[in-house]
Parts: structure tokens; C-alpha cells; sequence
């Protein structure tokens, strides 16, 4: 389960994009594996979500980039409170 805030969906606009339009084709290929995307553009794919995200790192430095595991579901899920802040608040 991958949880993504509105902010995050912003800055990954593209990339998640790119991949809801190529997610048939991935799944034909890469089902099961973790896809790196940058911007409009498929970086490879990966049998781990580390090994994606440690190249990404390394090819991107501080740029975001997307890792996503290619399931049939979606995998994604909506949190508020992580947006406005709300699991950190000391009440």
C-alpha cells in the first residue's frame, strides 16, 4: 500500500501520469516488479523497491522520482491528515 498527500501527487503529477497510460503495457512485462519513472520517462524496472529507489537516488540526487510496484489494483490511498500535518500534532 503506497500512501500518497495531495502535495506528493503534485509534485509526481507527471510521473504518476506516465504511468497510469503505460500501466496495460507494464503489466504485460513487468507485473509484480517496482518501475522506476522520471518525469515522462521509464528508468527500468526492479525486483525490490530498494533497488529502485537506491538507483534513483543515485541517478536523481535530491529530483523526485517515482517507484510504484506494478499490481493490477491501484495501490494508492488518500491520508488528510498527512497533508495538513495532523499525525504530528502534539494534542
Amino acid at each position: 500500500m503506497i500512501f500518497m498527500t495531495d502535495i506528493t501527487k503534485n509534485v509526481l503529477k507527471k510521473e504518476l501520469a506516465f504511468f497510469a497510460s503505460k500501466k496495460e503495457e507494464y503489466l504485460k512485462t513487468y507485473k509484480g516488479q517496482f518501475v522506476l519513472i522520471k518525469d515522462s520517462k521509464f528508468m527500468g524496472s526492479y525486483t525490490s523497491a530498494e533497488e529502485a529507489y537506491k538507483d534513483g537516488v543515485e541517478k536523481f540526487k535530491g529530483e523526485p522520482f517515482l517507484v510504484r510496484k506494478v499490481t493490477e489494483e491501484d495501490g494508492t490511498e488518500d491520508i488528510p491528515a498527512l497533508t495538513v500535518g495532523v499525525i504530528n500534532a502534539d494534542i
